[in-house]
């Protein structure tokens, strides 16, 4: 199987109509917290229509949308806030307040579960349970990758069990050359059996 080049992405004429904007970032806060944020931004380079709306301009938002999480050294959720500068329906804003359920939740194994024990279905907005599943990737990016760089070292391992990115991707295969260089003693490590 060949993986496409740029260059092969491209070879057929195309007119952009749709662009999604996802930017994500993790801040250090002065209380020694971090926050993490997310925004999402829904563009048509067309004019188009809303029901309730009515028309709509190319390049205004349809979505404009942010999510800001903080959270403690060990990814546990003090606080979570949701903001709203462009939706399409007037009841979209309702869903703001639900996010405040995510108080309490770790990121870190179950965060998927928990964001939709907490605001699945109509109880939150799908776009704002998206930007929470980013946010998990980019805490952890942020917080356990800025402890590393502190101590000059590599994310440790935590009660003999293995950092969450082994075993997540090719390179970080467990049984791959950079696992073995960098983390040996999780070379062939498998999970114990859940109870």
């Amino acid at each position: 199987m060949t993986t496409p080049s740029n260059d092969d992405m491209s070879k057929i004429p195309r007119e952009l109509k749709h662009e999604r904007q996802v930017t994500l970032r993790g801040y250090l806060r002065s209380d020694d917290l971090w926050d993490i944020e997310a925004k999402l931004k829904d563009i048509r380079t067309y004019d188009s229509f809303s029901w309730e709306k009515g028309a709509i301009p190319a390049g205004d938002s349809i979505h404009d949308i942010r999510v800001c999480v903080t959270v403690d050294d060990t990814l546990l959720v003090t606080a979570a806030q949701a903001f709203m500068t462009a939706v399409p329906y007037h009841t979209c804003p309702n869903a703001l307040v639900s996010i405040e359920a995510m108080k309490g939740a770790t990121i870190g194994p179950g965060w998927r579960s928990a964001i939709e024990e907490r605001l699945g279905g109509d109880r939150g907005c799908t776009h704002i349970r998206e930007l929470l599943l980013h946010i998990a990737t980019t805490a952890y990016q942020t917080i356990p990758v800025w402890q590393a760089q502190q101590r000059g070292d590599v994310i440790q391992s935590n009660d003999g069990q293995p950092p969450q990115h082994l075993g997540r991707c090719t390179t970080w295969s467990f049984n791959g050359p950079v696992v073995a260089r960098i983390y040996p003693q999780f070379i062939g490590w498998k999970s114990p059996p859940r109870r």
